[in-house]
């Protein structure tokens, strides 16, 4: 199956925000509330950016096939779930963690967008 051109939006809009998160790391950590207390916390914040955001789409890209874009879908869905759920459990602000939850809801709605 072929992918469908709002497959590649969502990849590439991921690949931006996770190159920045790569790149800035302090930055959005502060925008999705993350906090690096030491050096090894500033390498985890690359790390799920550069990793999450950053290479599973490129690979979407390069594979030019629909199952890694549904397969990366499939991941922002999950985010969004989790998200969602621990924002309850854990007594999370909503206005604190609705952006993160919104934005994981536009890159499953893209990345899963049918071919």
């Amino acid at each position: 199956m072929t992918p469908h051109f709002l497959q590649y939006v969502g990849a590439v809009l991921a690949m931006l925000i996770g190159l920045n998160g790569l790149f800035r790391p302090l930055h959005m950590g502060g925008l999705v509330g993350l906090g690096a207390d030491t050096k090894v916390g500033l390498v985890e914040i690359r790390v799920i950016f550069g990793s999450f955001l950053v290479v599973l789409p490129a690979m979407a890209i390069i594979s030019q096939k629909a199952e890694y874009f549904e397969f990366f879908g499939m991941a922002a869905v999950s985010a969004a779930i989790i998200k969602s759920t621990f924002t309850v459990l854990d007594k999370c602000p909503l206005k604190a963690i609705w952006f993160g939850i919104a934005v994981d809801v536009i890159l499953a709605i893209l990345l899963l967008w049918p071919g």
